[in-house]
């Protein structure tokens, strides 16, 4: 392995260590006569005649003439050069990012990613190592770095594309944090992707260490054309038992280059059940509705299906037809209210299906916790919260989650609310009329309540007139959600424990307003009672990453995935399982036989279907101190090699070494003993 030097001038040092043991060889004592006039009285003296020294403790100076040669090396700062200079391939750390998300998955994708991965890792020097990184929404390593690359290819031919979208910046940071802060590593990144823009780019802020080479290779059909299954609609038919249930899909299709003829196909329960044959158009979304199905008890799977293109994953849509769809919500009245008014009310709650709502009735005075059990929320239609017993056991119900909407009218208003229950004190009536009525003003936009009115659509909630409406005080907690015109309050909110409590100060029917003849009541009353009921209830399906947890408890549950592999709830999401296969889940108690205890469907983000493509470059827009060309990188330099290896510390501590030896071995045997130079007797000269 060739050896040198960074700073090889030190090396003259060296010299220096031949002076003295030539010195010391050379050495002579030579006579030199001086003439003196008379000896008698001097003493007779011995003298050595000249003679040439010899070294007599070998060891000890080649020790300590290591140790100085060795000193002097490491401040040349020594190198190896390595194997890479002599082959002339450097040495380097190269990470593969293959993209495994759903788009993958087109009959013109995965296969040339995994080929390409396989010439880059078959194009490695011996000496380069290689990291297998695969990325979708999260990233995994499924090879770490290593040099042997047969390893690394058998990762890869065990890999199959996944049912998640596509998110860049995972791979980016999976990428960083494999290299690390080594800023001096030859490194280079191959990502292999099919583009697809729904990906995001690089994020901004992403820094990989300076020097690294990005590389990326393109795979994937030359045109973004495809059609899928995008959504699937429910609704529900009242009839014998269950009643009847319609379903309707919307198939969108991209960039075809004609006008496509497909069989779609709805699937019920396992059973096929019901056929259409549809034009797809060019580009657009197709609605295709089929025949009413009668509706079996339990939990309903369904999927639609079209006949499969060159991305067969996205053709299908699974969906989950809740057993129990109707939420049960109480509207408690006054015994002397008419049915006219809460019949706005009532229609506008009953007449949607996105979740159903069934509404029972109950006349003040007869809340109790049996009546509460099961309930998805309490409408308290003008007549004040109960006290005593049944009050009580509202509290209650609302601290454990539950939700109360209080609607204030003409016997509210004049009777008045001073209770903590309550999110606001009611204070009279403000009558508006010789205006022609109010109108809502401020409103907290971002509010779930108000979700189906943003994007510009709050001025339709500012369309109503009201003629008079309560005077509200919010109390101390409540959030006002809006207002009227007048700043009074329109609507508050007050958190309860787990359940919340709301009051509308608008009124809900036609005697003090035209609120209940506008578009805008329908939604905002179900958004009201929804919200207030904790939800929207349970998905027709979840995106593939979502946890999912059952709505009800399952003791020792196991889940059997779509592909079949049976799962346990994971500790590190709460006990929830993720469902990152595209199908149907089951959940089981103990043992995964018999019938299930609940089922979910996943099906992949929406927006993996669209296969438009962003720019190579854009896919590096971002990515902070990096080369950001193909340009292969050269051998690194003598200053990168020894700043790597840092080998003078290694002689300084062999320095230290040798002296400490050197220090032992002078203490010991006749070293140790080694005295006075005897003076030579008379006689005794040479």
């Amino acid at each position: 392995m060739p050896f040198g030097f960074l700073l090889p001038a030190f090396l003259a040092g060296l010299a220096a260590l031949a002076v003295p043991i030539v010195l010391h060889l050379r050495q002579r004592e030579r006579e030199k006569p001086q003439p003196f006039p008379s000896l008698m009285f001097l003493s007779r003296i011995p003298i050595r005649t000249a003679q040439r020294r010899r070294i007599t403790d070998w060891p000890l100076l080649l020790l300590r003439a290591l140790a100085l040669a060795l000193l002097i090396a490491a401040f040349a700062r020594p190198l190896l050069r390595g194997g890479a200079t002599a082959t002339g391939a450097p040495g380097r750390n190269v990470v593969i990012l293959l993209d495994r998300s759903l788009s993958m998955g087109h009959r013109e994708s995965w296969n040339p990613a995994r080929d390409s991965a396989h010439r880059v890792i078959a194009a490695l020097s011996p000496r380069d190592r290689v990291a297998l990184v695969t990325f979708d929404e999260e990233a995994s390593v499924p090879q770490p770095f290593t040099t042997d690359h047969a390893a690394a290819a058998a990762a890869l031919d065990r890999l199959v594309p996944g049912a998640r979208g596509t998110h860049y910046a995972a791979a980016w940071r999976a990428a960083r944090q494999l290299l690390g802060s080594d800023s001096t590593a030859a490194a280079e990144l191959v990502m292999i992707t099919d583009l697809q823009l729904a990906g995001g780019g690089a994020p901004e802020g992403v820094a990989l260490p300076a020097g690294v080479t990005l590389r990326t290779i393109a795979v994937g059909p030359a045109t973004a054309a495809n059609s899928a299954v995008a959504s699937v609609e429910i609704e529900q038919r009242a009839g014998d038992g269950r009643g009847s249930v319609v379903v309707a899909a919307r198939i969108r299709s991209f960039s075809l280059p004609s006008p496509r003829k497909v069989k779609v196909t709805l699937t019920l329960g396992g059973r096929i059940s019901g056929t259409r044959d549809v034009t797809l158009p060019v580009n657009g979304s197709t609605r295709v509705a089929f025949d009413p199905v009668p509706l079996p008890a339990g939990d309903l799977p369904v999927s639609v299906a079209t006949e499969p293109d060159a991305l067969a994953a996205d053709d299908v849509l699974n969906a989950v037809i809740p057993a129990e769809a109707a939420r049960r919500v109480i509207l408690v009245t006054s015994p002397d209210a008419a049915a006219e008014e809460t019949a706005f009310l009532e229609r506008a709650l009953t007449i949607g299906t996105d979740p159903r709502i069934a509404i029972e009735r109950r006349i003040s005075g007869t809340i109790d916790p049996v009546g509460l059990r099961g309930a998805a929320a309490v409408i308290l239609y003008d007549v004040a919260p109960p006290s005593g017993a049944g009050g009580a056991a509202l509290s209650a119900w609302v601290a454990a989650g539950g939700g109360v909407v209080i609607a204030t009218g003409p016997r509210l208003a004049a009777r008045g609310i001073d209770g903590a229950f309550s999110p606001g004190r009611l204070r009279g009536i403000a009558d508006r009329s010789a205006e022609r009525g109010g109108s809502l003003g401020e409103l907290v936009e971002e509010h779930p309540i108000f979700s189906a009115f943003r994007g510009g659509a709050t001025a339709a909630l500012g369309s109503a007139r009201y003629l008079r409406y309560a005077r509200v005080e919010a109390q101390s907690g409540a959030r006002v959600l809006a207002r009227f015109d007048d700043g009074l309050p329109a609507l508050l909110e007050r958190r309860e424990q787990s359940g919340r409590v709301l009051l509308v100060a608008a009124p809900l029917d036609d005697r003090a307003g035209d609120f209940p003849r506008q578009p805008a009541f329908l939604p905002f009353v179900r958004r009201l009672v929804l919200y207030a009921a904790g939800g929207d209830g349970a998905p027709l399906w979840h995106t593939t990453g979502a946890a999912w947890r059952p709505g009800l408890a399952i003791p020792d549950m196991v889940v059997a995935s779509p592909s079949g592999e049976l799962l346990r709830p994971d500790s590190a999401h709460g006990g929830a399982i993720v469902l990152t296969e595209a199908g149907v889940y089951s959940a089981y108690r103990e043992r995964a036989v018999g019938a299930p205890a609940a089922i979910v469907a996943a099906n992949a983000p929406a927006g993996e279907s669209d296969l438009t493509r962003l720019k190579a470059t854009d896919l590096l827009l971002g990515v902070a101190d990096s080369n950001a060309t193909a340009a292969t990188r050269g051998p690194p330099t003598s200053a990168e090699l020894e700043q790597r290896q840092q080998l003078w510390r290694i002689f300084l501590m062999v320095v230290a070494l040798l002296l400490l030896v050197e220090t032992w071995l002078v203490g010991r045997g006749w070293r140790a003993s080694a005295g006075r130079i005897v003076t030579v007797p008379d006689g005794g000269a040479e």
